[in-house]
């Protein structure tokens, strides 16, 4: 089994001459993308410096990586690159510090709390006991009150089965 190969390359075009490169991303990319191995490719710009460029790469294998160092597009563009670079491009090999959670592991029924569960639950029991209490008078009016209380009960004990209360 092969270990896919992630990597971060920092480039910095001489000044002025960005665009340059987002051009031979452009010419590149395509060409780069079809070969055996490559799971991305992508070109990024640094906000704010139109001249530094963060390429990242990932690919299935070493041996694809070192096929596409040493394919013929990539050879044909070296010199071309070179032209407008400020100087050799930084490579940064990535290492993932946490694998993935196995599909296997099960999930938890935690969801975060609704940011509007508490909000809506309080703001639904009050206008259901001022209702109550301007169009149902007397003992109905005692029942509301006890039905209002039993809602929000009800509500906040759903909240903690759900694990969002502690």
């Amino acid at each position: 089994m092969h270990t896919p190969i992630k990597l971060v390359i920092l480039i910095d075009t001489l000044p002025g001459r960005g665009e340059e490169q987002v051009q031979a991303f452009a010419a590149l990319a395509p060409q780069v993308r079809a070969e055996q191995g490559c799971l991305a490719y992508q070109l990024h710009r640094v906000p704010g410096q139109d001249d530094r460029f963060v390429l990242t790469e990932s690919w299935a294998s070493a041996a694809a990586l070192a096929a596409h160092d040493a394919s013929e597009h990539m050879q044909d563009a070296a010199p071309w690159l070179a032209s407008f670079r400020a100087g050799p491009v930084t490579v940064l090999p990535l290492q993932e510090v946490h694998p993935a959670v196995a599909a296997t592991t099960p999930a938890t029924d935690k969801s975060p709390v609704p940011k509007h569960y508490f909000g809506f639950s309080a703001f639904f029991g009050i206008m259901l006991s001022v209702f109550c209490q301007q169009y149902l008078p007397g003992l109905i009016n005692g029942m509301a009150s006890v039905g209002c209380y039993l809602l929000i009960l009800n509500l906040l004990t759903t909240a903690k089965e759900k694990g969002w209360l502690r």
